[in-house]
Parts: C-alpha cells; structure tokens; sequence
C-alpha cells in the first residue's frame, strides 16, 4: 500500500543496482541501493511521446522533451496513467511531471537541478481469506469496499545537486531538497489528512589516490533530513470525510548520519575496504485537543547506532574476483511503526519499539568468461547470513508493531547472464533463504524457532531475449515465488506462484524519426496467485491479495531528434 509516488520508468535513462550491504554510504538499513536516475544521459535536442494501452481499461500517455541551453541540458517529462482495475475498489490514476536541468558551470563543477509534481490516487481492496480467494479474487475486502477505502497522494519535489573537483585529486559533493506533501485516506474506519514538509541535505569529501597507491580512495560525509506536519483523523460518513475531527497530531521525524570509509590496496590482486556510519534517528510527537491547538507537551522517541563496515576483494584473474564482506544498518522506522498499540493508551510514541539493527555477514565470487566474439557469460554467486536484532513486527494487519528479540537470515544468490550467437541472450537468478525467528515471544506464544513471515524460502526468474538485425526484438519472462507463512505462529500459508510473461518490440526509423511498436501478455497461463499477504491478519483470517489474471498490453512511441 505504499507507492513509488516519484518513479516513472518511462522517464528512467539509467538504473543503478548495488548489491548487499551499503548502508555506510546510501543511510540506514541500506542492505541494497536502486538508484533511478532521470535525464542522466540526455545530451540533445529531442522531442518523445509514447500511448500505452492494456485490458481492464489501463491507459498511459508520455511526453518527453529535451533541448540544449547553452552549456546545459534541460529535461522535461510529463504523464499521465489510468487503471480501472481487475478486483473491486482497485481503480487508479497518476499524473506526474519531472524536470531536470543539468549545467557544466565550468571544467570542474557541474551543477544539477530536479524538481517534480505528482498526484497519485488509488483505491485499496484489501486481503482475503483464502476461501474468498479461491472463490471469487477479484471481489474486495467486504471492510475495505464499505469504506471506499482509497489513498490520494501529493507531492513535489525541489533539489540541488553541486558537484566540483579540486586540485590533488579532491571532490565535494553537496545536495539539497525539500519535499512538501499532502496525504488524504480513507483507513480503518476513519478519513485521515496528512500535510507534511521534508527536507534535507548532505555533503561528501572524496579524495582518490592512484590506482597503485596504498591509499586508493577516502570518501567523508554527512547527512541529514527532517520532517514534520499534521495529521487529522475525521469520522467517515459513507467513505468520505464527516465533521467530527477525532485526533489532532503533530508528527516529526529526524535523521542524521555521519560516515567514513576508505579504500586500501595491499597489492595487485587484493584489496580493502574499511569504513563506518554513525545514526541518530529522533521521533516527535504532540497530541492536541481535538477542537483547538494549545501549548503541549511533545514526546521523544530517539535512536542511535554504529554500524561498521569491512570487506575484501581478491583479483584471482582479470576477469575473476573473491570477496567477503561484513556490515550492517540501523532500520529507520515509518512513523506509523512508531505508533502505540492500544494497549498503550496514553502515550503518544511506541516505548516497546527498540532500534531494529543487523549484521550482515557475504562470501561471493563474480566474474564473466569470454568464450568468443559470440558468447559472453557473466556471473555473480553469494552466501550470507544476516543477524536481526529488534526485527519490526506488524499485528493486526500493520494497526501496530512490536519487535522480535532476535532473527536471522542464511542464504545464497546466484545470478547469470549470457549473450549467444544470433541475437539470443538468456539470464536468470536465484535467491534461497532461511529466515528464522531465533528468539521471539510475546503474549500470544513463544514462536522461536518458527519461521520469519513474509519472506519465502525460493524466488526464481527467468528471462530469455531476441533482437534481430531489422529493429524486432522479443522476451520471455519467466517468474517462480516459493510459499510462505504470513503469521508469526506459521498457520497462514501463502501459496507459490510460477508466472510467465512474453513481449516484443519492433523499432524503425524513418528521416528524423524514430518509431516503436510493442505488444505482450502478462501471466500468459492465467495463474490464479498471490501477489502479496498481510503478515499477522486481524482475527477475520483475511490475509491473501490476489495478482493479476492474464492481461494483454500494447503500445506506440515515437521520438523526434532534429
């Protein structure tokens, strides 16, 4: 239930993925960083509009724009999406706009602006029990349906990025942003209106040696981000907003974060990393009587951790590395985590919530083997373990959180990529897991041992391409999600999937133009699976939410470049 307000793939030029732990650079219970960046590469002038069509009335519509101002590039993207939706009260429809300016303010500083407006509305139509989702999927949530229950997001965004190179080898990166928001829902039987300003900052000193230097890299940085605002809980009259205000709240979250970390060469084939973050995590917050604002006595809930950071690489050839690695994060809780439970009726924080921190513990190899100019194989393999202390627990079906004592994630990762001979390239990957609840008791049961919901054991996919000399190129996905439990006692099972999904493009040209026409099906097999579950449902049992059936989708672009 919670969106990616800010992304819109269409507008993504490049997709950045590291893997593991990095949470001393990327923040707090960083245990992997997608990085979307929009109008990275754009260096032209260029004009793109692309209409997206799909069954259950699913529309896209995409404008593009980008031009040359002088020394800088300026990137424009507008769109706008509808979705009725395939089960009841599951409508949707997003408009967003993002600009971009990049500027090369002189040979060693470059200058980056971003700002972006978006409206995101959808409707939520909840979890199942497994009966009703055998039954009939696309019904909703009898609760749910009767609440209208929906979520309206607005937001926008405005932020700097300055980036300057020094003499000897010294760069600074500095960024800032503010962020306001206005959140409207319809939840859990009340209408509730959210106004929140966030905004933030940070700034990092690298310097870089040479590549046979002892010293090859020292990075120092800071971080930092507030936010703060309103929350009103109305009655709701036939789910719209009544005219009795219930709660009156003021919310505010603090982050701070200061880190360290260097890179070490002992010799041409081994090398080192060492670093380490330190995290202050502050909580706010103020009730008001429900009719006027006086002065109040605010609470405070505050976190803070060290989390160190080593790891090892070892160069067994060109085109062959070994490396281990240990780390760790501080998980920064979303304000409702920090909510009380009702059993806690005169507080306004969660003083059973205790800083959720792990320790991440990865032995890999990756490499790729060039057989001939026609077969190029990659890989990647990893064993970790991860340990969990304070693991962030949601009851009710998320009304509240409590944490575990301790749990503990084993597994391995395999990923691997080949390009053959005529245009065909296949990849796939594995993720195994064992999560597990080490030692955790509340007083519903003692369920150490039993295994940690939401988390199955298997995920598998699979991709196998074409692209042809003339512009056609073709894709078969392959999807495997093993089971899970979705309670702590493991009596709700969420049943595996296996869902496969095709699609092909064909691409032309013609003068200044460029054209493209695609097509696919998604879950060509029709499988009746579960998309997501909520973990420890409320005494209804319902907890499954089904995903799409079988949905065909299409689509035209077309892009000017004078």
């Amino acid at each position: 239930r919670t969106p990616l307000d800010m992304i819109d793939l269409d507008a993504t030029e490049r997709i950045e993925i590291v893997r593991s732990n990095a949470s001393t650079l990327f923040g707090n219970a960083s245990g992997g960083v997608v990085n979307l960046r929009t109008g990275s590469s754009s260096t032209g002038t260029f004009v793109e509009t692309k209409i997206q069509f799909g069954d259950f009335n699913f529309r896209k519509n995409n404008l593009i724009f980008g031009s040359l101002l002088g020394s800088s590039h300026l990137f424009l993207s507008a769109s706008n999406t509808n979705f009725d939706g395939w089960r009841e009260n599951s409508s949707s429809k997003s408009t967003q706009i993002h600009a971009v300016l990049e500027s090369k303010v002189n040979e060693s500083t470059n200058f980056r602006m971003l700002t972006s407006a978006v409206n995101n509305e959808f409707y939520i139509p909840g979890a199942l029990t497994r009966a009703q989702f055998d039954a009939d999927p696309t019904q909703a949530n009898s609760s749910y349906l009767f609440r209208r229950e929906r979520r309206e997001n607005r937001t926008g965004r405005l932020a700097f990025d300055l980036y300057t190179t020094l003499s000897g080898n010294h760069s600074i990166d500095a960024l800032a942003y503010i962020t306001p928001k206005m959140f409207t829902r319809s939840e859990r039987g009340t209408y509730r209106d959210f106004n929140r300003y966030h905004l933030g900052g940070g700034i990092v000193y690298a310097w870089a040696g040479e590549p046979t230097s002892f010293f090859r890299k020292i990075m120092v940085g800071a971080d930092e981000a507030y936010q703060d605002g309103s929350s009103l809980f109305y009655n709701l009259v036939n789910g719209e907003r009544g005219d009795s205000l219930r709660t009156n709240k003021r919310e505010a979250a603090e982050t701070f974060g200061l880190f360290v970390q260097t890179e070490l060469s002992l010799s041409d084939h081994l090398y080192f990393t060492l670093g380490g973050r330190f995290d202050k995590q502050r909580y706010i917050a103020e009730e008001f009587a429900a009719t006027v604002k006086r002065a109040n006595v605010p609470e405070e809930l505050i976190f803070d951790h060290w989390t160190p950071k080593l790891s090892a690489l070892y160069r067994v050839s060109e085109n062959h590395s070994l490396y281990a690695s240990v780390g760790g994060g501080l998980e920064a809780p979303a304000f409702n985590e920090v909510d009380p439970p009702p059993t806690l009726p005169n507080v306004k924080l969660n003083i059973l919530l205790a800083p959720m921190t792990s320790t991440t513990y990865e032995l890999g190899v990756k490499g790729y083997v060039d057989f001939d100019e026609e077969i190029l194989v990659s890989y990647s393999v990893a064993m970790y373990r991860i340990d969990i202390k304070n693991e962030i627990i949601p009851f009710n079906g998320g009304a509240y959180f409590f944490t575990a004592g301790r749990s503990q994630r084993r597994g391995l990762e395999f990923s691997g990529r080949a390009s053959l001979p005529a245009g065909f390239s296949v990849g796939t990957a594995l993720t195994y897991m064992d999560a597990t609840y080490n030692s955790y008791a509340n007083d519903l049961g003692d369920f150490s041992g039993n295994a940690v919901p939401g988390i199955p054991r298997t995920v598998f996919n699979s991709r196998l391409g074409y692209t042809s000399g003339f512009g056609l190129s073709a894709d078969v996905g392959f999807f495997l999600v093993g089971n899970y439990f979705a309670d702590d006692a493991n009596t709700y099972s969420v049943p595996g999937s296996a869902v496969v999904n095709v699609s092909t493009t064909y691409e032309f040209t013609f003068g200044s133009f460029r054209g493209s026409v695609s097509g696919g099906v998604n879950n060509i097999g029709n499988i009746k699976y579960a998309s997501s579950a909520f973990m420890n449902p409320d005494n209804t049992g319902a907890f499954l939410e089904p995903g799409l059936p079988r949905n065909v989708f299409g689509g035209f672009g077309l892009k000017w470049t004078p």
